[in-house]
């Protein structure tokens, strides 16, 4: 193993980009991470096209059984990655515990101090693997604590490569996805058990999004859905934005911080939908709610999704009394928000499954107020 000092290995040199090796996938995740690594690998086939890089953090004093561990999840070779091998497709290589991993025409073990306080450092490994297989590169970030693989994901896009993120809603710890999400050009929002699927089809050929809603599409000469999010949480609104943007139908026009600004702001911006926190600082969601479903001067006010946090019943039923059409839990993916965005669209009431179960809500459901 090489022992270069960080300045060395750190440089943004120019590596020449490998003629016959296979694509490579790099994956990234932390915190939470390693039950949507095995959701990942379980559906990929020996004959994988790729090779696949894993940088999950851990520290020394753990085992060194995390290669025998994904063995038995997936049907892929799985090995410690060694310094100078070169990259073989179908075969996953797991970054050392106490080492940084780096890909050029192989892959490159460097011992080294944590890098922004983690080791291994997943930006460092997503911008070798940018320089050295420019658009043959993707990107996996996974659950994990803090922002490490955003800058990486950002130079794998930038290049031309695909960033795939999990859905921030299906995390332990939502950080790095959101954060590779709102960095990471076009990233594509999953949840882990449809990214082992996504990443075959990557490797048949180009990535296809599902078509656009067709009851809002601009193909069919209507405006994009105008989404204003309003919650006090940063991270929830990095996830949100993550997520709608990558639906064609909808076009997020502002984010709100408390009550107060959701009402000005959904009126300023003529929003078509504003999804709305409950507890939020100087104006509570439920007061925010009535207040802009009765604005004056507006002859659609917009629609109210409430995405909380609380699942009591009398929270769900002053809300939907306060004008709010569709209730979503915080427990549910984030991937149901934008059923519920064009439910309300088009004019129906829209509550989360677990809710709609509950006897009380049925009246709800169908769109009968409280």
């Amino acid at each position: 193993m090489t022992t270069n000092k960080p300045s060395e290995w750190t440089d943004p040199g120019a590596w020449a980009r490998p003629q016959s090796s296979p694509r490579l996938v790099v994956i990234a995740a932390s915190a939470g991470g390693l039950a949507a690594v095995r959701r990942v690998l379980a559906v990929l086939p020996a004959d994988f096209p790729a090779a696949i890089a894993l940088v999950q953090h851990r520290g020394v004093q753990h085992p060194q059984l995390l290669p025998e561990l994904l063995a038995t999840w997936t049907r892929l070779q799985v090995r410690h990655a060694r310094d100078g091998e070169l990259l073989a497709p179908g075969v996953v290589y797991v970054c050392p515990p106490g080492m940084h991993m780096t890909a050029e025409h192989c892959l490159r073990l460097v011992e080294g101090p944590r890098l922004d306080y983690v080791r291994p450092n997943a930006d460092l490994m997503l911008r070798s693997a940018a320089r050295a297989y420019a658009d043959r590169a993707l990107a996996v970030v996974l659950s994990g604590k803090g922002v490490d693989g955003a800058l990486g994901c950002l130079a794998i896009a930038q290049v031309g490569g695909v960033v795939i993120v999990q859905d921030p809603g299906s995390c332990d710890s939502p950080g790095m996805p959101a954060a590779a999400a709102q960095l990471g050009a076009h990233a594509l929002v999953l949840p882990p058990e449809r990214i082992g699927a996504v990443l075959q089809q990557l490797m048949e050929g180009p990535w296809q999004p599902p078509a656009p809603h067709p009851g809002n599409s601009p193909g069919h000469g209507l405006a994009a859905t105008r989404v204003l999010l309003a919650d006090d949480h940063r991270i929830m609104l990095d996830g949100l934005r993550g997520l709608l943007r990558s639906e064609h139908d909808m076009e997020v026009v502002g984010e709100a911080h408390d009550g107060r600004a959701a009402v000005r702001l959904s009126s300023e911006l003529a929003a078509d939908v504003v999804v709305m926190d409950i507890a939020m600082p100087n104006l509570d969601g439920i007061e925010a709610t009535l207040q802009i479903v009765q604005s004056v001067g507006r002859a659609a006010p917009a629609k109210v999704v409430a995405l909380s946090a609380f699942t009591d019943e009398s929270m769900v039923q002053q809300i939907l009394r306060a004008g709010a059409s569709g209730y979503l839990t915080k427990q549910t993916a984030f991937t149901e928000l934008v059923q519920a965005i064009r439910a309300v669209t088009a004019g129906e009431v829209y509550l989360s499954p677990d809710l709609k179960r509950a006897t009380s809500f049925a009246g709800a459901a169908s769109g009968e107020r409280f």
